[in-house]
């Protein structure tokens, strides 16, 4: 019966059948040729699956980045980065890399990432003398810390189906994400030196200290969600809700770009965004109890077990897996397929559950910049008025410093697991 399972899910992918139709239509398949399974199981998981608390902070946490990116935050933040760093080699490129870290912790999506600070940045370096592949090649990898650095849509849906905590997830993802943007620093200040790309002139201390107080309302935004969790008062979910709260408050009477006659589009969108990822994530559920009831992830175990115990090669093997996974996969449906099966295969081995669940979810968004597909390569392409075979070949050093950064992260858990072990004493 695996076989029956297994044969529906990939022929309905090889049809182009949409990954929510693969995993429902597989399930069914398997409930209705086995005969063993009533259709009103298959029912109720999928409405079960839903009835999760902290999914709740899914829509919120979309929500929350719709109104930010719409009241108005990314003029002054964007300016605000490029008054800190524009005076140093490369500091635009460096000032969009910081944008992108700082714009990543409200709106917690890579693509949108990628498009707010895009359409601001790529402009602005090759008006100043950059390449205009090169600036948009950076802005598509800085764009990957969105899902990294807290709050993050992937880490609650890994957190929701692995049962781990999500609050350790988000710790988890910190020094990742801060190492992913020194090592995009480090590349962008070596190309910038090589090619003598020029600078900004410094900027005074005064205007400096005004464009701070300005993107102040921003930069609190992270803090007041990791502090609150870390403090108690609230959980994740909560904070979701918390930060939605505030962004209306900031975007309405900070920037006052947030008017009555925008909120429809931007209630609209947001529940867009969010019917797409909650159904997919309902319909996994019935797929995920498959899999378990089979015994998948043991029978996987099993055979791994066979060709080795060392937990560096399982890792290895699981990295490769997930990064020929996220070349024609978005991350939301690639996350709700693997982690079923390979949270059990980690832990079988003895790896952390949230060091693994940073590596799955740094792998599979890394997949939206591999060239020569990806959801954020064709986004900044459309921004940056450029073509995507010209993206495709520029990406690739930014690239592998980032496959670089994933291949330290794998192999040194003390980066995921440190601060929640510290801050949470998991």
């Amino acid at each position: 019966m695996i076989a029956v399972f297994a044969v529906s899910f990939v022929g309905l992918l090889c049809v182009s059948a949409p990954i929510v139709v693969a995993l429902g239509g597989s399930a069914l398949a398997y409930a209705l040729i086995s005969g063993n399974i009533p259709i009103t199981t298959l029912v109720q998981t999928t409405f079960g699956g839903l009835a999760t608390f902290p999914l709740l902070a899914i829509p919120l946490f979309m929500l929350t980045g719709n109104l930010m990116a719409t009241g108005g935050i990314t003029p002054d933040l964007v300016r605000f980065a490029r008054l800190l760093m524009g005076h140093i080699r490369g500091g635009l490129g460096l000032a969009t890399i910081l944008t992108c870290a700082v714009f990543a912790a409200i709106s917690g999506a890579a693509v949108a990432t990628a498009v707010a600070i895009g359409v601001v940045m790529i402009p602005a370096m090759a008006k100043a003398g950059y390449d205009d592949d090169v600036a948009a090649a950076v802005t598509s990898v800085a764009s990957c810390m969105g899902p990294i650095i807290p709050p993050s849509i992937p880490f609650i849906i890994y957190g929701v189906t692995a049962n781990v905590s999500i609050g350790a997830l988000f710790l988890g993802g910190v020094l990742p994400g801060l190492l992913l943007s020194a090592a995009l620093m480090l590349y962008m200040y070596g190309v910038a030196t090589r090619r003598g790309y020029r600078r900004d002139p410094r900027t005074p201390l005064r205007e400096l200290l005004i464009a701070a107080w300005k993107s102040l309302p921003a930069l609190f935004m992270p803090m007041l969600i990791m502090g609150g969790i870390l403090s108690g008062m609230f959980t994740p979910t909560e904070a979701a809700g918390v930060s939605a709260v505030y962004a209306a408050l900031v975007g309405a009477l900070v920037y006052k770009r947030l008017t009555w006659r925008l909120l429809p589009e931007v209630l609209l969108k947001s529940g867009l965004e969010s019917g797409m990822v909650m159904l997919l994530v309902a319909i996994s559920e019935p797929f995920a109890w498959i899999v378990a009831a089979d015994q998948i992830p043991q029978i996987l175990v099993t055979w791994i077990s066979q060709l080795t115990s060392s937990p560096y090669l399982i890792l290895l093997l699981i990295n490769i897996f997930l990064l020929l996974l996220g070349i024609p996969m978005e991350t939301a449906p690639a996350l709700v397929i693997v982690t079923p099966v390979l949270a059990p295969i980690a832990a079988h081995v003895g790896i952390d559950p949230v060091h693994i669940g940073v590596v799955i979810c740094l792998n599979l968004v890394l997949g939206l910049v591999t060239p020569p597909v990806g959801a954020v390569l064709f986004a900044v392409c459309g921004t940056a008025g450029i073509s995507l075979d010209r993206l495709g070949r520029a990406v690739w050093p930014p690239f592998l410093c980032a496959l670089l950064v994933l291949a330290i992260v794998t192999y040194v858990p003390w980066l995921s697991t440190f601060l929640p072990r510290v801050l949470m004493g998991n």
